[in-house]
C-alpha cells in the first residue's frame, strides 16, 4: 500500500504527518519480532509504502500467528522490571500516581524493557487501559503534545473507544476536537465554537481531569517513547500530571537518552531533577550488561545449541555490554565470521580472527551525537582519539594539540564527562618526567571509533606508536581496539577534505609576525596517514600541503628563539 492510501484510510479528512507512519510501522514490527532489513511480515518498498509478504492461510488461528512470532530474549533487566512492577501496584493499590523516567543511552534497551513491561501488565491485569505516544525528532516545527494525541488516539480506537470519547466531550472538548473523525459534521461544527479561544492552560486542565476520569474506570498506563525529543508543550504536561494532588491510577512511563536531553539542554532535564528532589518522580538508569548476561543471552538464543568456546567474551569485548552491538544483526559480521543458523551455533573462522561488524544505526546515532557537540568539544575528542586506547593523559593529548592549554582541555573533558557518557573521569598519574596528569577514558570504545575508526589495511602497532610520539608522554593501556592505522570517520573526511584547500589570504598573522598555514581540524599526523591512501591524483598535492604545515610548526620555536637571542 501506498503511504497515501494508508493515511488515508487510518486518519480520513485528517491531516497527519507522514512521519506517523514510520513509527506506528516500527510499533507492529517491535510487537512481531520483525526485522526491518530481514523482514517476516512487513516489506519497506523505497519511497513507495509497505507490502505484506508473510503468507495467509485462511481460518488460521491467532494461536498459531503468535507461536510463529520470533520470542523476544531480554537479559540483565530484571531490575529494572521489578522497579516498574513495584510503581504499577502501588497505583493499583493504593490509587498512588507514579511517574517513571527509564534513561540510558542509545541502544541500552529502554524500549526492550518498556515492551516487556507492558506485555507483562496486560497479562497479569486484562482490564488495564495501556496506550503509547511515540515522540518525533522533528527537523522542523512541532505539533504540540504530539505523543498525548497519538495516546488518546489509541485509546478512542480500543475496545473502550465509545466511553473513551464520551469522557473527552464531557471533560476534554479542546482535546477532542482535534478528532474530527470521532465526531458528526454537526458535533464537531458545535464544539469548534465552543473551544475557540481556548487557552493552553485550558487544555493542560481539560486533559488532566479526563486522564484521571479514564483511570477511574480502570487502571490507567501511558508510556512516551524518545523523550528526548518531545515538544515543550508535552513537558508541561508531564509537570502537570506529576504535580495533581488528586489520587488517581494514572502511571506514566517516558523513556530518553539523558546525554541527548543534556547536550541540548532540554527542560526535561530540569523538569525530572525538580520531580525527584520533591520525590514526584523515579528514575530508572539502565546500565551496561555484564559478560555473564551477554552469556544468557547467547545461550536463550540457541537454547538447544552448546556455545562455541571465547565467542561469548568476543562478543563482550566487541560491545562492552551494550546491548545494541551484538543483538541481530550482529550475528553475521561484516566478514561473515559467524552466524546464527536454525541448527545452532557455527563459526566459520577461528575466534582471534573474527571482527564483529557495529550496526550503522548505533555508528549513525554515535557520530549525529558527536556532530551536536561545540567545536572546542569535537576538537578535544579528535586529538583524545587518536591514542589508540579508552584512556588518555591530558597534558599528553593537550601537548598533542599543539596550541591546546592543558587547564582548558581539562575543563572540556571534564564538561564532557559531566554532560554525556562519552567521557568518564579517571585517575591522577605520575608521567616519566614526574608531572601529574589526570586521565579521562572513552565511555565506550565505539566514541572512540566514531571520531577515529581503524583500518584495517594497516600495519598493526602503528596508530600506537603514532599516539605515542604526537602525544610526547606516557599512555595508560585501559582497552586496546586492535592494532591498525587511524581511518577518519565520514564526518571528519569531510572536515579533512574542506580544511586542505585554504585560500591564501585566510592565512592568520603569527604573533610574532609572518604567516603560517591555518592549520586543519586534525593534527598533521593523521592528516599525512589519510593523504599516503588518496588517490594518486590528489595525493601529491595534500601530502605536499602536509609538509609545509609540519615544516612551519617545527620551524617556529626556532625562530622565536633566534629573535630572542638577537
Amino acid at each position: 500500500m501506498a503511504h497515501d492510501e494508508l493515511l488515508d484510510a487510518l486518519w480520513p479528512k485528517t491531516y497527519v504527518q507522514p512521519e506517523v507512519l514510520k513509527s506506528h510501522i516500527a510499533a507492529i514490527r517491535a510487537v512481531l519480532g520483525d526485522d526491518a532489513r530481514k523482514p517476516m511480515f512487513i516489506e519497506t518498498m523505497s519511497r513507495r509504502g509497505y507490502r505484506f509478504i508473510a503468507p495467509v492461510t485462511e481460518g488460521a488461528s491467532a494461536s498459531g500467528a503468535a507461536a510463529s512470532r520470533p520470542a523476544k530474549v531480554l537479559v540483565g533487566r530484571d531490575d529494572a522490571l521489578a522497579q516498574l512492577h513495584q510503581c504499577l501496584e502501588r497505583m493499583s493499590s493504593k490509587g498512588e500516581r507514579q511517574i517513571v523516567f527509564v534513561t540510558g543511552e542509545p541502544g541500552i534497551g529502554k524500549t526492550a524493557v518498556a515492551d516487556a513491561f507492558i506485555d507483562r501488565a496486560a497479562d497479569e491485569s486484562p482490564d488495564i487501559h495501556l496506550a503509547r505516544g511515540q515522540c518525533i525528532e522533528g527537523y522542523g516545527s512541532r505539533e504540540a503534545y504530539y505523543p498525548m494525541l497519538e495516546v488518546l488516539a489509541g485509546l478512542c480506537r480500543g475496545d473502550s473507544g465509545d466511553a473513551i470519547v464520551q469522557i473527552l466531550a464531557a471533560q476534554a472538548p479542546t482535546w477532542l476536537v482535534q478528532f474530527p473523525a470521532l465526531l458528526t459534521p454537526d458535533r464537531g461544527e458545535m464544539l469548534r465554537r465552543e473551544v475557540l479561544g481556548a487557552t493552553p492552560e485550558r487544555m493542560l486542565r481539560e486533559i488532566g481531569d479526563a486522564l484521571e476520569a479514564i483511570a477511574s474506570r480502570s487502571p490507567l498506563v501511558i508510556v512516551f517513547e524518545d523523550l528526548q525529543w518531545v515538544d515543550y508543550s508535552t513537558v508541561d504536561l508531564i509537570s502537570v500530571l506529576a504535580r495533581r494532588r488528586t489520587a488517581a491510577k494514572l502511571m506514566l512511563v517516558g523513556t530518553y537518552r539523558d546525554d541527548e536531553v543534556a547536550l541540548s539542554e532540554h527542560p526535561l532535564g530540569a523538569l525530572k531533577q525538580d520531580l525527584r528532589s520533591r520525590h514526584l518522580c523515579h528514575e530508572i538508569a539502565l546500565g551496561r550488561l555484564s559478560e555473564a548476561q551477554v552469556v544468557d543471552y547467547l545461550v536463550a538464543e540457541q537454547p538447544e545449541s552448546p556455545l562455541p568456546d571465547g565467542l561469548a567474551a568476543l562478543v563482550y569485548r566487541h560491545s562492552e555490554g551494550n546491548p545494541c552491538s551484538w543483538s541481530p544483526p550482529w550475528i553475521t559480521s561484516s566478514g561473515g565470521d559467524s552466524s546464527r543458523v536454525s541448527g545452532g551455533w557455527r563459526l566459520r573462522r577461528p575466534l582471534d580472527e573474527i571482527g564483529l561488524a557495529v550496526p550503522e544505526s548505533l555508528r549513525e546515532m554515535i557520530e549525529i551525537q558527536i556532530e551536536r557537540l561545540s567545536p572546542d568539544e569535537q576538537r578535544v575528542l579528535e586529538v583524545a582519539s587518536l591514542t589508540q586506547y579508552r584512556a588518555f593523559s591530558v597534558i599528553a593529548r593537550a601537548a598533542a594539540a599543539m596550541d591546546a592549554d592543558p587547564g582548558q582541555f581539562e575543563r572540556i573533558c571534564e564538561r564532557l564527562s559531566r554532560r554525556t557518557h562519552i567521557l568518564h573521569p579517571g585517575t591522577l598519574e605520575e608521567l616519566p618526567d614526574g608531572t601529574i596528569s589526570p586521565f579521562y577514558e572513552f565511555a565506550h570504545a565505539l566514541y572512540r571509533e566514531g571520531v577515529v575508526q581503524p583500518d584495517p589495511a594497516g600495519p598493526p602497532g602503528a596508530a600506537a606508536s603514532a599516539g605515542r610520539r604526537m602525544g610526547g608522554g606516557r599512555v595508560r593501556r585501559a582497552t586496546e581496539r586492535g592494532g591498525a592505522i587511524p581511518r577518519l570517520s565520514l564526518r571528519a573526511r569531510r572536515r579533512l577534505r574542506a580544511g586542505r584547500q585554504v585560500p591564501a589570504g585566510s592565512r592568520p598573522r603569527r604573533p610574532g609576525g609572518g604567516t603560517r598555514r591555518a592549520r586543519p581540524p586534525l593534527i598533521c599526523g593523521t592528516r599525512s596517514s589519510c593523504a599516503s591512501r588518496l588517490p594518486d591524483a590528489e595525493r601529491a598535492t595534500n601530502e605536499l600541503a602536509v609538509l609545509e604545515q609540519l615544516a612551519a610548526m617545527y620551524v617556529a620555536p626556532f625562530d622565536t628563539l633566534r629573535r630572542r637571542n638577537v
